[in-house]
């Protein structure tokens, strides 16, 4: 047995056995004779050593070609972008909204190499093979730290954004072609990217608030460099670079700061004053920039055009980051942060009436205030800390860019409700979408009554139409482990109906309704098997979607 080959003929020859007696192992038979064969000098460890690297090959070949036939990759020339249209309304409309967000998790990063990740992609975009090269040793994989976690996070995103500025490209193109008097004038969003990695704090005690500041500090500067790359291809010379190239250099600047380790009090007081000071290079809005490239673009030879808008369109959608970022705290952590604030709330039931009376008063009265990375320094609950970081993220690093907040195992009305109250006593209410996470077997029964109570609350209302949305989160990788993925599946579809009656029945069609599909990669964490079309339908039904449309709410 020195081959593949041989052990796949060895593992038959012995499976055979089994209908001998249904308690024969064949696997812990062949695990036997390799040991055998190895104690007796038969098999040397680079002979296993080199099986093992087939084994791996083949593995990544055969994932590679089940990712192409799911992909159905077409031919160039057979690339098609989506309907066709006749109408500039109608293409603008459909073209001018995201037709999906997608939120980069770090999960896939523990099973393959950065190496076997690279040979992987080359495969599925090349002729299927993979080399031996993609072989990796156990003590030769990188460890999986937050960093890289955060790391391999971005450069998926980043592979993401250059896929999406093609398409916009040729969208740009196509529609140059085709209305020539108006194309200049499209301002197309086909996709938002955003991540949790480095912001979620469900579950994690390895994630420091300063950290969350780093990494948001850390991918501005990452991203203003591929603004500042892409503008310099266009135009070397152009003048906008003259304000982006100190805005990157202070960005880079305060990313480093937040880099280093600041468990001492005096070195993250210097790097927080550092970045709260008044600065001309610190930037926080894009918006003069996309005005100007437009107006620039507006009388600019076709080619250049195209460029200068697909590059206004990549800061419309991403702002000053890689993506939108995604904060993410649990019920429990914000009922313990909000009964601080309520006399005898040590005691009070927050699933109650009178709770979420005592709520919406809050809310009501709450006078915002302006907290400082001092407040942050000292803050002993999660919660709040999550709240005072994002204040400063949109305070001093992007003031663009709206952060999601998701509340895991969300229950009650009155949960969001301590959410919003948070939002808006530290000025951030209009820049947060508070989403609560439906995924407990309490959540998913009782999630039609729960959107029905919520929807009906004045501020939540008031709130809702500011943001000019209402945002939930469905988790269908949670919730099969608590009601199990068939049952969790079929609840989420009618929560997802459920919502749409709700909005319709409180007269809140004039906003729009996000939902956060969670899912993982595999049939038992929500991804469907087949088709690329079956896996974002299954999360997101038809028979959900026509829910909405019928009530003309934006989905």
């Amino acid at each position: 047995m020195k081959s593949v080959a041989d052990l796949r003929e060895r593992l038959q020859e012995m499976h055979a056995r089994t209908a001998e007696t249904p308690l024969f192992n064949p696997v812990f038979q062949l695990s036997l004779d390799l040991s055998r064969k190895l104690e007796a000098g038969e098999l040397s460890l680079d002979t296993i050593e080199g099986m093992i690297c087939e084994l791996e090959t083949t593995a990544l070949e055969d994932r590679a070609g089940r990712t192409r036939r799911l992909l159905d990759l077409p031919r160039t020339e057979e690339a098609r972008l989506g309907p066709q249209f006749t109408d500039f309304g109608a293409f603008r409309e459909h073209w001018e909204h995201p037709r999906l967000h997608a939120v980069f998790t770090a999960h896939p990063t523990f099973l393959l190499t950065p190496d076997q990740a690279s040979s992987l992609a080359d495969a599925i975009t090349g002729d299927g093979s993979v080399s031996n090269a993609a072989c990796t040793a156990t003590e030769d994989r990188p460890e999986v730290t937050l960093a890289y976690e955060h790391s391999r996070a971005m450069r998926a995103i980043g592979h993401a954004q250059d896929a999406r500025d093609t398409i916009v490209a040729r969208l740009l193109s196509a529609a140059s072609v085709q209305w020539p008097d108006r194309w200049r004038d499209l301002k197309p969003l086909p996709f938002r990217f955003a991540t949790w990695v480095g912001y979620d704090m469900d579950g994690r005690t390895d994630i420091k608030w300063y950290d969350s500041i780093g990494f948001r500090l850390a991918e501005k500067a990452q991203r203003l460099r591929r603004y500042v790359a892409r503008l310099e291809r266009i135009d070397s010379g152009h003048k906008l670079l003259a304000k982006l190239h100190p805005a990157l250099a202070y960005a880079e600047a305060r990313a480093e700061d937040f880099a280093q380790d600041l468990t001492d009090p005096v070195d993250l007081s210097d790097a927080a004053n550092r970045l709260t000071d008044d600065h001309e290079h610190k930037l926080l809005s894009l918006t003069p920039f996309i005005a100007a490239l437009e107006e620039e673009a507006q009388s600019a030879p076709e080619a250049r055009a195209v460029e200068l808008l697909s590059l206004a369109a990549a800061m419309r959608a991403d702002g000053l980051g890689m993506g939108w970022i995604h904060f993410r705290v649990n019920a429990k952590q914000l009922h313990n942060a909000i009964r601080r604030r309520i006399d005898g709330g040590e005691m009070l039931d927050i699933g109650s009436r009178g709770a979420l009376a005592v709520l919406r008063k809050m809310v009501a009265e709450v006078e915002p205030k302006r907290a400082n990375f001092g407040a942050l320094a000292i803050e002993a609950s999660t919660a709040i800390r999550q709240f005072l970081a994002m204040a400063q993220i949109l305070h001093h690093i992007d003031a663009d860019a709206p952060i999601r907040m998701l509340v895991a195992e969300c229950e009650q009305p009155s949960t969001v409700m301590a959410a919003l109250y948070f939002a808006r006593l530290f000025g951030i209410e209009d820049r947060v979408d508070v989403s609560p996470l439906f995924e407990t077997e309490a959540a998913l029964e009782h999630g039609g009554r729960f959107l029905d109570a919520l929807l009906q609350e004045d501020e939540y209302r008031a709130y809702a139409k500011k943001r000019g949305r209402i945002c939930i989160q469905t988790g269908f990788s949670d919730a099969g482990r608590f009601v199990g993925q068939l049952p969790a599946s079929l609840a989420i579809e009618r929560l997802q109906g459920r919502m749409a009656d709700a909005m319709r029945a409180n007269a809140l069609t004039d906003v729009a309704a996000l939902i956060f599909n969670t899912h993982g990669e595999s049939m038992g964490r929500g991804a469907h098997p087949a088709s690329f079309r079956d896996r974002l339908e299954w999360p997101l039904s038809p028979w959900a979607r026509r829910r909405f449309a019928a009530g003309n709410i934006r989905l």
